[in-house]
């Protein structure tokens, strides 16, 4: 059976995704469903039909089994965007098992946190890549007493740990398995939580974000009927795995159209091009930094017209009307959807139609999401605002999570009378539309990933020179923001702004790092009757001065 036999799953309400894997490789059979270029298997494509995603998911699943993971286990995934990451997805959470993604940029200390925090009790991890040495971060996690040991250890392309068992042989254990037993029980259920992702927040370290099957799949789903998809169609995302957007919506909803979810390991502009024009790709899903490079490598073999394309965008670095516009010419995007969500709500809780006009699509939101309720508060009163008054928007329904992972105060903090507060700005304006229009809280967002200033004031503080430290956010030309550090250094001590940055860079996620370092000789604290607090507005009007003293 082809996926063009079928068309688009319509209701999957009440589903989990161990069932979706199996409807959709019976519904969509022969039909391709993973495209993936991973140069760490090798050159050429790696290909999978439906029918056979949905074999390997049941094979793995067996395989995960025999290798001690039961239902209600967390497992730990800390790949790059392999097929196996997608092949995992499926068979942990229909196992009944939580799926972790780890942010494959973390380092040591938080992979740490995530391992611990969440009591995961397997790791699939990468051995190597890129560079990095991810083998010893993994045997420095194993060796902190202050963990829960891991029990069990995968390697995907290259071994992780000594004990690892590899991903190859136990896929093809599993699939020995499949072919003589069927196919294993699932054990999911849709109210159950099927992943657990973790977001940098306003607090030190990510906080975990459980979401359960019933979360995560029929609003992903419905997102493909939003952007029209139909069996077959190639879509060519360029959003990294581990988060929700790319490891979750992207996947859901492509997959549940029955299109060719195209993706690369990791994001190269010019090959990125090559399949997007092979693999006759329709579809674009990606943020501003990466479309802008896109529309660059087309422009260097330019094919003679592109044809129409759909897409989705997020405008990391700000409303870009110019870039939006250069889309059509540049890429055949025409018609596309700036959506606005978090991982706490999922994406696309606010979207614009394709047909809506280019003022509305540039915007990010537009429409409330199905089933989905939004409201823009004061965020004092919590009273509603007036159209056309800005406030926080907050949020309710089937796509928000229960509350943090292991975090009751963060939980109690985040929703007030059933509400989820976003610390986010919005606006409702006289016709309907919901628009984000920035940040209430004080995170930073690099290139579309979020960064906790004080998660990197609280890594420099342990750096012996300095005596205290504040993360502002300095503007990028390609990133949109990038962490600053305003470092006051204890007396008689040096540093340089060269060593702190290095020092950063081998301790956590290069997107954290700061870009620049300012030497101060005191922090803006303002002190109240229930202590001091920093000022960060006036450390974000800092950094401006110091780039506008750049020559």
């Amino acid at each position: 059976m082809t996926a063009a036999a079928n068309g688009p799953l319509a209701d999957v309400d009440g589903w989990t995704l161990g069932r979706f894997a199996d409807e959709i490789g019976a519904r969509f059979g022969d039909g391709l469903a993973l495209v993936a270029s991973d140069r760490q298997h090798g050159p050429g494509l790696r290909r999978w039909t439906y029918a056979e995603l949905a074999r390997d998911a049941c094979a793995l699943q067996w395989a995960l089994m025999r290798q001690g993971v039961r239902p209600g286990d967390r497992v730990g995934v800390m790949l790059s965007s392999f097929p196996e990451w997608v092949l995992y997805l499926f068979a942990v959470t229909r196992l009944g098992a939580v799926f972790v993604p780890v942010n494959p940029r973390f380092r040591g200390r938080e992979l740490r946190h995530v391992l611990g925090h969440s009591g995961a009790r397997a790791l699939i991890a990468m051995g190597s890549y890129l560079g990095h040495d991810y083998a010893g971060q993994i045997a420095e996690a194993r060796a902190d007493a202050a963990l829960p040991a891991l029990e069990t250890v995968i390697g995907v392309h290259t071994a992780p740990a000594a004990d690892a068992r590899d991903t190859a042989d136990l896929l093809e254990a599993g699939r020995r398995r499949l072919s003589e037993r069927g196919a294993p029980p699932r054990a999911d259920d849709a109210d159950a939580v099927a992943a657990l992702f973790y977001t940098s927040g306003t607090t030190s370290f990510p906080k975990g974000v459980p979401l359960t099957h019933a979360n995560l799949l029929p609003h992903s789903v419905r997102g493909g009927r939003w952007l029209e998809l139909e069996p077959g169609e190639g879509v060519l995302t360029l959003y990294p795995f581990f988060g929700i957007s790319g490891g979750a919506n992207k996947v859901l909803s492509t997959l549940g159209a029955g299109a060719r979810l195209v993706f690369q390991d990791s994001y190269r502009p010019d090959e990125a091009a090559g399949l997007l024009r092979s693999q006759r790709c329709t579809v674009i899903h990606g943020v501003d930094v990466q479309v802008r490079e896109l529309m660059a490598a087309c422009r260097l073999h330019p094919p003679g017209g592109e044809p129409e394309r759909r897409a989705t965008i997020a405008f990391t670095a700000g409303l870009d009307e110019a870039l939006a516009r250069e889309m059509g010419p540049g890429l055949g995007i025409h018609r596309f959807i700036h959506a606005y969500g978090m991982t706490e709500t999922n994406p696309m809780i606010l979207y614009n139609r394709l047909d809506d006009a280019f003022e509305v699509s540039v915007r990010a939101g537009g429409r409330v999401a199905d089933g989905v309720e939004v409201r823009v508060v004061d965020p004092a009163s919590g009273q509603d605002r007036a159209a056309g008054q800005e406030g926080e928007i907050v949020v309710r329904g089937p796509t928000v999570m229960r509350g943090y992972y292991n975090d009751p105060e963060s939980t109690a903090a985040a929703f007030r009378n059933g509400w989820f507060h976003t610390g986010d700005l919005g606006v409702r304006t006289a016709d309907g539309f919901l628009f984000y229009v920035g940040r209430l809280k004080d995170m930073l967002k690099v290139g579309g990933f979020n960064v906790a200033p004080q998660e990197v004031e609280e890594l420099l503080r342990t750096h012996e020179a300095v005596a205290d430290v504040a993360v502002a956010a300095g503007s990028d030309p390609r990133l949109g923001e990038v962490p600053v550090a305003f470092v006051k250094l204890h007396p008689g001590m040096s540093a340089g702004a060269d060593e702190l940055i290095a020092w950063c860079r081998v301790r956590i996620a290069n997107f954290k790092t700061p870009r620049a370092v300012y030497f101060v000789d005191e922090l803006p604290y303002h002190t109240a009757a229930n202590g001091s607090k920093l000022q960060r507005h006036v450390l974000r009007e800092w950094a401006r001065r110091r780039e506008a003293s750049i020559p």
